[in-house]
């Protein structure tokens, strides 16, 4: 059964004693019926009580005391999910700074790579002439909108589409760094109301594609592009951009010949580009992380999950209906869930270098902490922001086929008890994302960047600005809106269906 509602709804039915002689008729119940919105209010309170990680906060609200229908809106389940969860944030400092647990319209319940996703299936990400790590936010110093991520088997993707091509313009609009252009922006990727756009894009040598695009369905694709690069030094590197941790059924394959292929082509360092990887499942971090580690990490801990008190007293009923492999984990009891090393298919590589940004998040977080005891300063971080900062997952619920909604449920821990900083992982070498280069394009910023370190060379950082005194207003970014998505998270494995 796919949707579980736990609710305390008082309904009062009235019952008639029946005449031996005349029965009467079989009464009509009478009283308060529990819309929908009201259903999901209390759900998402109750669903909360049992599993949010910081127990100790919201374990002894009392239902009365947290009153969930005072945030329905009438004929809105969104809408009274979101509001339901703006108040559960409240109960921790970070999660309400960072909105971790959060509410989303229902999209089908499956969380897999291999499942259709509407959207435009691609994203861009400003560019500047100064290359700095810290913009300026200038117009002046403004190089373009260009394409961070393109998805193959969207429309975009299938018409031509990849990353470092310019959006130039948007329905005869030329895009600038300006509020307008943001708008525009935002109503393809964010809030999705354009629905079909004409797109003129600017190609590395200075062509123009011009298409119409559809925010169509599509499937999506976590590889999305893997080589091996050869150094100046005449060394091999593997080369991988990995964009979510999804189901392991959906990229195992994938994933076995792209190492498959460094192993044949005996690469001697890794490139591992998680700059657009927002997360996905631990189960699958698992996998791509044993390909990496060394032997000598073999069957030691690689990370453990911890969850709250209630949990760990066996009190999760709900949670079992929903997610049968968490009784198959045995919370029950242990202050924590540990996950080990297996090695069998490492490649055994000594040097790893982490390509990252500030979309780095959650299960891509896990995978640079539950390496960095094993491997040490041969893990090498490059890119031009901190990662997210994101220690926590989620078990995420669905409610009437109208919302799914994301508590809050464990933290991560790796071999040395280091969660993920909510600062998030600073770079060892602060580098400029060159978004204006495509995937395994050597001149790129911090592709280019981890080629001269393979070699032995020397990277001088970018600087944190370079640019002069300026007002106020001048040193303000333009903030675009990105759709969170449910592949964004760190995701338990197994889901109930």
């Amino acid at each position: 059964m796919r949707i579980l509602m736990v609710c305390f709804i008082a309904i009062s039915i009235f019952s008639c004693k029946k005449d031996p002689v005349k029965p009467d008729p079989d009464p009509t119940p009478t009283g308060p019926v529990a819309t929908t919105e009201q259903l999901i209010a209390d759900s998402i309170f109750l669903f909360s009580k049992e599993m949010y990680y910081w127990q100790d906060k919201i374990g002894p609200v009392t239902y009365d005391a947290f009153n969930p229908r005072q945030y329905v809106t009438t004929g809105d389940p969104l809408k009274t999910a979101e509001s339901v969860m703006a108040t559960i944030r409240t109960y921790n400092t970070y999660d309400q700074q960072k909105k971790y647990s959060y509410a989303e319209a229902y999209s089908g319940g499956d969380i897999s790579s291999a499942a259709t996703e509407t959207g435009y299936g691609f994203d861009v990400k400003d560019a500047w002439n100064n290359r700095s790590v810290t913009p300026s936010y200038r117009p002046a110093d403004f190089s373009g909108w260009y394409v961070n991520y393109v998805y193959p088997n969207s429309d975009a993707g299938q018409k031509g589409v990849l990353r470092g091509m310019k959006l130039a313009k948007v329905n005869g609009t030329t895009l600038g760094y300006t509020q307008a252009s943001i708008d525009i922006l935002n109503n393809m990727f964010a809030y999705e109301t354009l629905k079909s756009v004409e797109a003129q894009f600017v190609k590395a040598n200075g062509d123009t594609l011009k298409i119409t695009i559809s925010d169509n369905s599509h499937t999506i694709k976590s590889v999305l592009y893997s080589t091996v690069l050869s150094t100046p030094g005449g060394r091999k590197a593997g080369y991988l951009v990995y964009k979510n941790f999804d189901k392991l059924s959906d990229s195992q394959s994938e994933l076995d010949g792209v190492f498959q292929s460094f192993k044949n082509q005996s690469v001697s360092s890794i490139i591992i580009d998680m700059r657009c990887n927002n997360g996905g499942y631990t189960q699958t971090q698992d996998y791509l992380t044993n390909h990496i580690a060394p032997n000598s990490a073999n069957g030691s801990i690689m990370y453990k999950y911890y969850y709250n008190s209630n949990l760990q007293a066996g009190n999760f009923n709900v949670l079992k209906t929903r997610y049968p492999s968490v009784s198959q984990f045995s919370l029950t009891g242990n202050q924590y869930l540990t996950v080990n090393f297996n090695t069998s298919t490492s490649l055994n590589i000594p040097k790893v270098y982490v390509i990252v940004s500030s979309m780095t998040a959650s299960s891509s977080e896990l995978f640079i902490n539950s390496l960095k005891p094993v491997l040490g300063s041969n893990l090498v971080i490059i890119g031009d922001k901190n990662t997210r900062g994101k220690p926590v997952g989620f078990f995420p619920i669905d409610l009437f086929k109208k919302v799914t909604f994301w508590t809050v449920s464990f933290m991560t821990r790796n071999s040395v008890n280091d969660s993920v900083s909510y600062n998030g992982f600073t770079p060892d070498y602060k580098v400029y994302d060159g978004v204006d280069k495509n995937w395994g394009d050597i001149t790129e910023d911090c592709t280019a960047a981890a080629i001269t370190l393979i070699d032995g060379g020397m990277v001088a950082a970018k600087s944190e600005s370079q640019t002069t005194v300026r007002s106020v207003q001048s040193l303000r970014p333009i903030e675009r809106l990105r759709k969170q998505n449910l592949k964004d998270n760190m995701l338990f494995p197994g889901r109930g269906d």
